[in-house]
């Protein structure tokens, strides 16, 4: 309620993650408790995963993953696949081209649409043009990470993720803070 009262109007909620070391989906501890207080509050919510597929099959069970975790829920933002470097020789990850990550992340999108909701890409730039062919990705919705006062995104953006130092009434200690560029409505069963 606090953060909804501070002006927040949506909230994007991590429902899991795969180890970069073992390959094992794991709930945030916090998901349910997230979703449920931001809707409760009537903010609207979009969720979020992070990928370490390693094979379009994993990412399709990631995805899978994570429309079994909101089935209870109404979500109205997008499902957004994060994709980000980790930088760690043991990240199960290292090995992949830029060809596979992008056939893994269009496997994720893709299942989220064919679930009626909104796909989206978070990420870098390190993430859009290194690690994806932006080519094959630049249809879907984008969340960027600049954290920085003067944006540079040569492509147009859903949402600006403008810093990870934010403080909002109602959320003990630094948060990430994201600015939507045009209010739509996102697709949704």
């Amino acid at each position: 309620d606090k953060v909804a009262a501070s002006g927040v109007e949506f909230a994007m909620i991590r429902v899991g993650i795969r180890g970069y070391g073992t390959g094992e989906i794991v709930l945030d501890g916090n998901f349910e408790e997230n979703v449920e207080g931001a809707t409760a509050a009537g903010m609207d919510v979009g969720v979020y995963f992070f990928s370490q597929a390693v094979s379009r099959e994993e990412a399709i069970e990631e995805a899978n993953f994570v429309l079994q975790q909101i089935a209870p829920y109404r979500i109205t933002y997008p499902i957004v696949l994060d994709v980000e470097e980790v930088n760690d020789s043991a990240a199960r990850t290292a090995h992949l081209t830029q060809a596979q990550r992008t056939e893994y992340a269009v496997a994720f999108l893709e299942t989220i649409r064919n679930a009626g909701y909104t796909p989206m890409i978070y990420g870098n730039m390190n993430s859009f043009f290194t690690m994806l062919d932006f080519e094959q990705v630049k249809d879907y919705e984008r969340w960027f990470a600049f954290y920085d006062t003067n944006l540079y995104f040569p492509y147009e953006l859903s949402i600006w993720q403008y810093t990870d130092k934010g403080h909002v009434d109602g959320i003990e200690g630094n948060v990430d803070l994201n600015i939507l560029f045009q209010r739509k409505e996102w697709a949704h069963p």
